[in-house]
């Protein structure tokens, strides 16, 4: 028989799968401690490589069709598409293997496209949707002596600036009375507000940049006006607070709960009172809890605010340290190009460590190119008797490769588009963004990678083997030739 039939995975390779799939499954338990997570893990992996399989074979088949479709005579092209659609009927007969070879490329290469949207793209997009008054420099440790002196020197360099925020450190201490990882839900006890102190303020009005989802904002009695809300100590000893929504929501807290807090060696207790959703984007200084005044007064407290200084009034920053020598500047910009530093350093180590995993895809591949030899010998001395040569052959094979890396660039393209829209929507806040590059440098890369490194192989493609085994010399016919894949 000239067609030959690839046998069905026996049921001993069946085993392997199964057995390391488990032995998988057991160390991702063994290190994580949580056998639902381990077991989510890894039927989320299992499921997510259905998928990708799903989407490498359906790639596979529209590349194979897409082939078939190239013009069969034409003047200067021909061996060209010729070979590429002898090597598309290659890769649709070879499916399986070529699926995981696509795959293994595709995610190396999805991982470098990430590596390249993060180091280039994400911060650069999001800082682009800031207002250009957007807040690039801090102050904090604002004493109270100096608060005025410091808001008047401000004042006159800049328009660009939030208010003064006063600021108290103090950390909770118990919720209804009871230790916090007693009443938060469990995957919240080792919240990073329950192990920390917290920025806490007051304020008569609602921050700019806060918005009321729950509840209402502080109404102080007329009677305790000159006082704040110690006026009204004696009606109820417990002050309304204000908290920050998502915390809110993470330690499952809702209108009326109480929460202590403990401020150095005193206590302090708060009702939930309103909830509010903040803008984090606005570079303004936020806070999770806020007490109205005439509560936090008698605690040590500095002041905290937020300004926008250009180019040109950087100047003001050498008076501000010469003039308050005891408050802290820092600048948004420099810290945001240390982040950009740090994010180089670390892709390009982890580039580093990909190209090495590059390298080692590329040597399975032609492990696997060695392993199938005696196949593609076959094929190609029956291909010979319908006269394709030495060159159509090694064209052949070379296209088959060249559109295998093409198919791992699209659909690396694909998982990276998917995975940066993403990090868009739920990080960033940000709508996605098409990303021209990656669909362009995404296949170049695979069809150079997988195509490359094997087209020139004279060992890869078997041309010596053959010529040793067959000796046949009938002139290539085109037509015969591409008839015959219909036999092979």
């Amino acid at each position: 028989m000239l067609r030959r039939e690839l046998d069905p995975l026996p049921a001993s390779a069946w085993w392997v799968v199964i057995v390391a799939a488990g032995v998988f499954g057991g160390l991702l338990w063994l290190y994580s401690g949580d056998i639902a997570l381990a077991m989510g893990l890894l039927f989320g992996g299992l499921a997510a490589l259905l998928v990708l399989w799903g989407l490498g074979s359906a790639l596979l088949a529209l590349l194979a069709r897409l082939c078939a479709r190239l013009p069969r005579q034409t003047v200067s092209h021909d061996g060209l598409w010729r070979a590429l659609r002898l090597g598309g009927q290659q890769l649709a007969r070879r499916r399986t293997a070529s699926l995981g070879q696509l795959l293994a490329f595709a995610a190396a290469l999805f991982a470098m496209g990430m590596i390249a949207l993060v180091r280039g793209d994400l911060l650069d997009t999001w800082q682009a949707q800031l207002p250009e008054d957007t807040p690039n420099h801090f102050a904090i440790n604002i004493q109270p002596t100096e608060r005025d002196a410091f808001e008047t020197a401000l004042a006159g360099a800049t328009e660009s600036r939030s208010a003064l925020y006063p600021m108290v450190r103090g950390r909770i201490t118990a919720i209804q009375g009871q230790p916090p990882s007693e009443v938060v839900p469990e995957a919240s006890r080792g919240d990073n507000a329950l192990r920390r102190e917290l920025n806490l303020t007051w304020s008569d009005e609602l921050p700019t940049g806060n918005r009321l989802v729950a509840g209402e904002w502080f109404s102080l009695p007329s009677t305790s006006a000159a006082k704040g809300w110690l006026g009204a100590v004696a009606a109820d000893p417990v002050a309304p607070i204000s908290l920050e929504s998502g915390l809110a929501e993470r330690l499952g807290l809702t209108l009326g709960d109480t929460l202590t807090f403990t401020i150095g060696s005193e206590t302090l207790q708060g009702r939930v009172a309103s909830l509010r959703d903040l803008d984090w984007d606005s570079f303004r200084p936020n806070f999770y809890v806020i007490f109205p005044p005439g509560v936090l007064e008698a605690f040590g407290h500095s002041y905290i605010t937020a300004f926008h200084l250009d180019d040109g009034e950087r100047g003001l920053l050498r008076e501000l340290m010469r003039d308050f020598p005891a408050v802290t500047l820092l600048d948004v910009e420099s810290i945001l190009s240390r982040v950009r530093e740090v994010l180089d350093q670390v892709t390009r180590a982890v580039e580093l460590v990909l190209v090495f995993v590059l390298l080692a895809g590329v040597s399975v591949l032609y492990a696997a190119l060695v392993a199938s030899l005696p196949v593609r010998a076959h094929e190609a001395g029956l291909l010979r008797v319908f006269g394709a040569g030495d060159r159509l052959l090694s064209r052949i094979q070379g296209a088959e490769f060249a559109l295998l890396g093409l198919a791992s660039g699209l659909l690396a393209a694909v998982l990276a588009e998917l995975a940066a829209a993403g990090i868009y929507m739920a990080w960033l806040d940000l709508a996605p963004r098409w990303h021209p590059a990656l669909w362009a440098w995404l296949p170049l890369g695979g069809v150079l990678l997988v195509g490359g490194s094997v087209s020139g192989s004279r060992a890869g493609c078997g041309v010596e083997r053959r010529r040793r085994a067959l000796a046949c010399s009938a002139r290539p016919d085109p037509e015969h030739v591409e008839q015959s894949f219909n036999v092979v």
